[in-house]
């Protein structure tokens, strides 16, 4: 079972105030969006003060949470360095909402569907990037299962072998599946400079052009830490015939802090046929 890292510190700790949190942002998002079939998401994974409700709109996008056999393949960054290149978790995990099983079935199809990814622990010991998109997860889709996988790797090969290995797995085990990627955007600068930066990321993503955004977050040095995940999910979503990527919210650190000299941006995305 893996143990929650950072509880108490990212959202929560108490279960009756993070579920309250939880729900609280996804009725606020709601009002905003009508919820479609979704292949894939992009949410990000700072603390829920500051990042929750940009969280919350690509889960209110999503209307597959009340399919009855469902599962979530969760890919985020390592920020650790700890553990394989690309880890794949074959444990349950747990949270202050109870527990999360993992589709081992999916996993092993994964590990044996790619060329990178290895069955690993290690890389999820102490990382927040899957953990914080459980809460949302576990609020929407109870029944849902999990596979956690967290990309050292972020380069875009390793993300098109990773893509190529989740579609490949759900095709060969009829799993019904949505990839979540877990990714913040530029990090430290000033809110106007981010956005910039950002949109033009940003852009091609909405062409689904996974490709070409890896080549913009290399040459321009963009500081979006789940870029890896991020193109995986897309190039998994493109296999899986989406038609289109949509922007539902952009916002930064600073509508929190107060402080737009140097903010850490959010995004929250939706590809669907």
């Amino acid at each position: 079972m893996r143990q929650p890292a950072v509880a108490g510190s990212f959202y929560p700790f108490s279960s009756s105030a993070l579920l309250a949190q939880v729900k609280d942002y996804l009725s606020a998002a709601q009002q905003a969006i009508k919820p479609q079939q979704r292949l894939a998401i992009v949410c990000p994974h700072a603390g829920y003060i500051y990042s929750g409700r940009c969280a919350a709109h690509s889960y209110a996008s999503c209307a597959n949470w009340k399919e009855k056999e469902l599962t979530a393949v969760v890919i985020g960054p390592n920020h650790t360095g700890m553990g394989a290149p690309i880890s794949v978790s074959f444990e349950d995990w747990q949270t202050p909402l109870g527990r999360v099983e993992c589709d081992a079935k999916l996993a092993e199809e994964i590990v044996k569907a790619g060329k990178i990814a290895r069955k690993d622990e290690l890389a999820h010991l102490n990382e927040h990037s899957a953990e914080v998109q459980l809460p949302f997860l576990q609020v929407c889709a109870p029944q849902a299962k999990m596979v956690g996988i967290c990309m050292g790797w972020q380069d875009y090969a390793s993300a098109a072998d990773l893509g190529g290995a989740i579609f490949s797995a759900a095709s060969r085990t009829g799993r019904n599946i949505i990839v979540i990627a877990s990714s913040d955007f530029t990090h430290y600068e000033p809110a106007d400079r981010a956005r910039q930066k950002d949109m033009k990321a940003i852009e091609l993503l909405l062409e689904l052009d996974e490709a070409g955004f890896e080549e913009v977050v290399e040459e321009r040095g963009l500081s979006i830490c789940g870029h890896g995940p991020i193109a995986a999910a897309v190039y998994y979503a493109k296999l899986a015939k989406a038609k289109k990527c949509e922007l539902l919210k952009y916002t930064n650190s600073g509508e929190q802090t107060g402080d737009y000299g140097s903010v850490v941006a959010y995004a929250a995305l939706a590809i669907s046929k």
